[in-house]
């Protein structure tokens, strides 16, 4: 099956980049900034990946941190866009020039770790739940059809933090933990939320041992992953830091001097609670059948385990060893989702959410098992075909405005 998860996210791919390149060789461009930033005023079907906040990666993967603002996009992507353009796509410069050579190395980063992605979903599925390899494919082909289908085609960070955390995830469950630590270090140097990830050590390590009563030395051991998971956003804060407070900055003189949160509030208006507004309606109507999903799955898992749940598993009423959707061995991962949604309801632009949760697995779990009981067990098939839909016609409404330069983003 795994072969077939590779062969389905490929083809999905294709079908996503051919639709985005068709409808703007027909459309165009209602913004022209990537154009400029490109210098040219000719058609080129690499247009299409310069979109929002591709912009920005294309610019930093070029010149470097040169403005504050664009320290809210982290330097993995950029730098693998530009080590790609400097040795593989090397010959290319020649023929397409620096610029659409760091964008197309960009685009092949994406797509490639979106490709890799769904194959570690699949694996991931299989470390936590061994017997369940039709969630497994299922959930794979929900990662392959998730409406933000361009984004994880262009020139942005989703494909390749959804690799990273996937894979990290396994290996917590393989208790590779070192290796886990280091991948989600540089996961941490590509999205800040990578950071939260600490957490599967303390549970792992420290909160299940307490709960079984068993003696353990781990703590010290968990804090030194959570540090190095930690170690890619604090480099980058430390880079910030000597690059930008010879200019003064007001947030150099804070206690703990992070230009990250300073810029979200100062530049992009992010805060606790800051979206909520009139005008912001419509985004959080585009945002409602993500989160309403979310609270959808978190309430199915929940109910079966109610007292296991929110004991965080000091009292259980339902047996390990299961390998549905309701598992005992997805408790953590349901920890993970819940946090994030509360904090993305409260803290962040409200559309991101949809781009926000590519990387979180019980999100493809949940749509996963609602496909398996529809369409396989005819059981709330409307709920599945409603689930089905949503995907493909907001993936592809996604795709013609993304390709168009048009919002939402």
């Amino acid at each position: 099956m795994l072969k077939q998860v590779y062969s389905i996210a490929i083809t999905s791919r294709l079908i996503t980049i051919g639709l985005a390149i068709a409808t703007y060789f027909f459309t165009g461009s209602y913004d022209s900034s990537g154009e400029i930033q490109l210098d040219t005023t000719a058609k080129c079907a690499l247009n299409v990946f310069l979109r929002w906040d591709a912009l920005y990666f294309l610019h930093i993967a070029e010149k470097g941190y040169v403005y504050e603002q664009e320290t809210a996009f982290f330097p993995v992507m950029p730098l693998l866009a530009k080590l790609l353009a400097n040795t593989v796509f090397l010959p290319l410069q020649r023929l397409l020039g620096n610029r659409y050579t760091l964008l197309l190395a960009g685009v092949a980063v994406a797509n490639v770790s979106f490709v890799l992605a769904a194959g570690a979903l699949y694996k991931l599925t299989l470390a936590v739940l061994p017997k369940n390899k039709q969630l497994a494919y299922v959930s794979s082909i929900a990662f392959c059809l998730s409406p933000p289908a361009m984004f994880m085609s262009s020139f942005y960070t989703e494909s390749i933090f959804a690799l990273m955390t996937f894979t990290g995830m396994r290996w917590i469950i393989e208790k590779k933990y070192t290796q886990s630590a280091l991948i989600w270090g540089i996961a941490s140097g590509v999205r800040s939320n990578a950071v939260v990830y600490a957490g599967f050590f303390f549970y792992d390590l420290v909160w299940t041992r307490l709960i079984n009563r068993k003696v353990s030395m781990l703590k010290i051991r968990s804090v030194l992953y959570t540090l190095i998971t930690a170690s890619g956003f604090a480099l980058f804060q430390y880079y910030a830091y000597t690059e930008f407070c010879s200019l003064d900055r007001p947030w150099c003189s804070d206690k703990v001097p992070l230009i990250y949160s300073f810029v979200q509030k100062e530049y992009w208006d992010v805060g606790f609670l800051s979206y909520y507004e009139v005008k912001q309606i419509p985004n959080f109507v585009l945002a409602a059948p993500i989160i309403a999903l979310s609270v959808f799955g978190l309430k199915a898992y929940i109910q079966q385990d109610p007292v296991g749940f929110w004991t965080l598993g000091i009292r259980k009423s339902k047996q390990d060893g299961n390998d549905d959707y309701c598992s005992p061995n997805l408790a953590v991962f349901m920890y993970l989702w819940a946090f994030l949604l509360l904090f993305a309801t409260t803290n962040m632009h409200i559309q991101v959410i949809i781009r926000f949760f590519t990387s979180v697995p019980p999100l493809y779990w949940y749509v996963g098992n609602l496909w398996i009981k529809g369409f396989c067990e005819s059981k709330s098939t409307w709920m599945a075909n409603v689930v089905l839909g949503y995907f493909a016609i907001y993936g592809l409404i996604g795709i013609v405005l993304f390709s168009s330069f048009l919002p939402p983003a």
